[in-house]
């Protein structure tokens, strides 16, 4: 039996996420790249991903960004109780911006997170709601908005930790390509 409780799956193109490195992986979690070849598979390339994977939570991130480790060990407890959960991470405090200022408001308004934020679900209940749905502009706002028809999300988990300079260019290109 598998002891992945968490899988990361960080969202990007092949070309993009060639260069990307990832965490080392351990007993308890599970890195992998979402590596779509054009816009018109990234549903099912990360429903086959999903699939595969070992973990019973699912984290997706955005490029060259990962959790701190106390979001880890929250994510850790989160999937050891097994029950169905979502959320999402805070906004970094470090990057103020007046853009980043209104994705602020508009998570608070409408529960759904940005790109930037990343998010997080069980297994489970991602499959029990049909999937992500579409992915577009607005990459979590659909299945936001299916997560959000079963359960309350939990509370935000603290920032991503951002391992580039260019982020808004990376989710950009992530979002576009």
């Amino acid at each position: 039996m598998s002891q992945e409780l968490v899988t990361y799956i960080v969202l990007g193109s092949k070309t993009r996420l060639k260069e990307t490195k990832l965490p080392v992986k351990n007993k308890y979690e599970e890195y992998l790249r979402l590596n779509f070849d054009s816009k018109e598979n990234i549903v099912k390339t990360l429903d086959d991903l999903i699939t595969l994977s070992k973990g019973d939570l699912i984290v997706l991130l955005p490029p060259s960004s990962f959790p701190n480790t106390q979001a880890k060990e929250a994510l850790k407890k989160i999937a050891l109780i097994g029950l169905s959960s979502w959320g999402w991470f805070e906004f970094s405090l470090k990057r103020k911006n007046f853009l980043q200022n209104v994705k602020k408001i508009n998570t608070l308004i409408r529960s759904i997170p940005d790109l930037e934020q990343g998010i997080y679900f069980s297994k489970s209940l991602y499959f029990s709601v049909g999937g992500i749905g579409s992915f577009n502009t607005a990459p979590f706002s659909e299945i936001a908005k299916r997560l959000y028809s079963r359960i309350d999300p939990q509370k935000p988990l603290s920032p991503l930790i951002i391992r580039t300079k260019n982020l808004t260019l990376d989710l950009y290109n992530a979002a576009k390509s």
